[in-house]
C-alpha cells in the first residue's frame, strides 16, 4: 500500500506542475504532454554550436528533418546558430527555442532569394515558438532577402512569440500563396518583427489569418515608401489583425496596405499605429470587401489620408477609430462602384493645406448607399478645401447618391460640408448634425445634385447661409 501511495503522489505533483505551462499555450493550439515536458533543449542539439561563427546549416537541417518525421517538437538550446543556407521545414515541423536568446542568423552574402527558413508547397503543419529568426541585413546585400518564406498551398502554419528580423525588397516573413493555391490557416501571435528593409509581413493568397498582439518596427529602413503589412496581387480571406503596435521610424505611406487585389471577410481592430515623427506611415488602404475596420488608434501622422484610412471597395464598416493627424477617404472599388459603407463614430483631425475629413470619391467608380453617422471631424488646422465632409470629389470627382449625413458634430475653416459631384448624384439626406466652426455649413460647388433634404440639424455658425459656387440655385428642401 505504502509503494502505490508513493507512486500516486509522484504522480500527482508531476500533474499539478503542467497546469502553468498548458495555460500560456494559445487555445488555438492544443499542447500535448510531451511538448510542456520539453523545457530544455533536446538532447540531440548538443551536436550544435551556438557561437556565432560556426556553420550549423547541416547539423540543423538533420535536427530538424528528424524531429519532423517523428512528428516531435525539437527544443533548442540558447545560442547564436549560424546557418550557411536556408533551413528548410518538411511537413510536421515544430521547433521551440528559449526565446530571442535562440537566434538562428544568416551568414552575410551577396547572392539573392537568400532565406532562414523555408516552408515548400503542399506542406502542412509548421509550427515556431520562442525563437529569433534574423536573415541578417546588414551583411546581406543580395535581393529578395527573407527571413521567414512560405509557398503556396501550405496548411497550418503557426508562430508564437517568435521574432523576425531581415527583409530586403519584399518582407521579412513572405507568405506567398495564390488565390487557387491558399495558405491556410496561418497564425503569428505576439511575435515581433523587428527590422525590414522594405515589408515587414507580405501575404498573397491567404485564408484564415489571425496577426494578434504583435510589434511591427523599424519596417521600411531601405525603401520608406513600404507599409508594415502588405497584402497584394492575391486575395487574402478572413484576415483579423488585431491588438498590435506599429511604431514607426521610416515608413512614409501606411502601416497596412492592400494593393492590386482584395481583404475579404476580414477584421482590422484594436491596434494602436504609432507615428512619432509624423512621416506619415501609420495609416490603412487599399482594396476591402465586407470588412471592419474598427477601434484604431492612429498618434502622430502626416495629416491626411496616409496617416487615416483610404479605402476602396464595397460594405465595409469603418468605426470607433481615432485618427489625430489624418483623414477618412472613400473610393469605389477595383473594377466596381462602391456600395454598402458605413462610416460612423469615428474622431478625425486633419492638418496641413486641402485636407478634408472625410471624403467620398475618386478612382474609377461612382459610390452609393454610404452611411456618414456619429463622427467628430475637425479640419481646423487645415487650410484651403479642408472641408469637413466632402462629397463627391477625392482627387477624381464621382457621382454620388443615396448618402445620409446623420448626427455628426464637424468644426472646420471651410464648409462643414461640400457638394461637387459629377451628373446624376441624388437622394442626399443631411440631417440632426452639429455645425460647430466654419465659414459656412454647406457649400454647393457643381449644380449635379437632386433631392437634397436637410432637417433637424443645429446651426452654430454666424452664417446660417449656403454658398452657391453654380449659376443656378439648386433646389434643397429644408425640413
Amino acid at each position: 500500500m505504502l509503494l502505490v501511495f508513493l507512486v500516486l503522489s509522484t504522480f500527482a505533483c508531476k500533474k499539478d506542475a503542467l497546469v502553468e505551462p498548458l495555460a500560456e499555450q494559445s487555445a488555438s493550439q492544443p499542447v500535448t504532454i510531451e511538448e510542456v515536458v520539453s523545457a530544455t533543449a533536446s538532447a540531440e542539439t548538443k551536436t550544435l554550436k551556438g557561437n556565432g561563427t560556426t556553420d550549423n546549416r547541416t547539423e540543423l537541417q538533420k535536427l530538424v528533418n528528424a524531429y519532423a518525421a517523428k512528428s516531435k517538437t525539437l527544443v533548442l538550446p540558447k545560442g547564436k546558430f549560424l546557418i550557411s543556407d536556408e533551413i528548410v521545414l518538411p511537413a510536421n515541423t515544430s521547433i521551440e527555442g528559449q526565446g530571442d536568446a535562440t537566434e538562428i542568423i544568416l551568414t552575410g552574402g551577396s547572392a539573392a532569394n537568400r532565406r532562414v527558413f523555408k516552408v515548400p508547397s503542399k506542406v502542412s503543419n509548421i509550427k515556431l515558438k520562442n525563437l529569433k529568426i534574423n536573415a541578417n541585413q546588414s551583411k546581406n546585400t543580395g535581393a529578395q532577402l527573407v527571413a521567414f518564406y512560405v509557398s503556396e498551398n501550405v496548411k497550418n502554419v503557426y508562430s508564437e512569440k517568435v521574432t523576425f528580423a531581415g527583409g530586403r525588397d519584399g518582407g521579412a516573413v513572405q507568405v506567398k500563396g495564390l488565390n487557387s493555391a491558399q495558405v491556410t490557416p496561418l497564425s503569428f501571435i505576439s511575435c515581433k518583427f523587428a527590422e525590414a528593409g522594405r515589408t515587414s509581413l507580405e501575404l498573397r493568397g491567404t485564408k484564415d489569418v489571425v496577426v494578434t498582439n504583435c510589434v511591427f518596427e523599424n519596417w521600411g529602413s531601405q525603401n520608406p515608401n513600404s507599409p508594415a503589412i502588405q497584402l497584394q496581387s492575391q486575395d487574402n480571406v478572413n484576415v483579423k489583425i488585431t491588438k498590435n503596435t506599429f511604431n514607426n521610424k521610416y515608413g512614409v505611406q501606411f502601416a497596412i496596405e492592400c494593393a492590386n487585389a482584395y481583404v475579404v471577410n476580414s477584421v482590422i481592430s484594436d491596434n494602436k499605429l504609432n507615428d512619432p515623427n509624423n512621416l506619415g506611415g501609420n495609416g490603412i488602404s487599399g482594396y476591402f470587401k465586407n470588412t471592419k475596420i474598427t477601434n484604431n488608434v492612429m498618434k502622430g501622422g502626416k495629416g491626411h489620408q496616409r496617416s487615416g484610412l483610404e479605402i476602396f471597395g464595397s460594405y465595409n464598416t469603418l468605426s470607433y477609430n481615432t485618427i489625430t493627424a489624418g483623414n477618412i477617404a472613400i473610393s469605389g472599388g477595383k473594377a466596381e462602384d462602391g456600395t454598402g459603407i458605413v462610416i460612423s463614430f469615428n474622431n478625425v483631425k486633419t492638418k496641413n493645406d486641402n485636407v478634408c475629413g472625410i471624403m467620398l470619391g475618386g478612382g474609377g467608380y461612382n459610390l452609393n448607399n454610404v452611411k456618414i453617422a456619429n463622427n467628430i471631424v475637425d479640419t481646423r488646422l487645415s487650410k484651403g478645401n479642408s472641408s469637413a465632409i466632402i462629397l463627391g470629389t477625392y482627387g477624381a470627382t464621382r457621382a454620388v447618391s443615396d448618402i445620409n449625413i446623420v448626427s455628426n458634430t464637424l468644426y472646420t475653416n471651410a464648409h462643414c460640408i461640400r457638394l461637387q459631384a459629377l451628373a446624376g448624384s441624388k437622394n442626399i439626406t443631411i440631417e440632426r448634425n452639429a455645425f460647430k466652426a466654419g465659414n459656412t455649413w454647406l457649400g454647393y460647388i457643381t449644380n449635379t445634385f437632386s433631392n437634397i433634404v436637410i432637417k433637424g440639424n443645429i446651426n452654430s455658425l454666424a452664417n446660417k447661409g449656403v454658398s452657391y459656387s453654380v449659376a443656378s440655385t439648386p433646389k434643397v428642401s429644408v425640413q
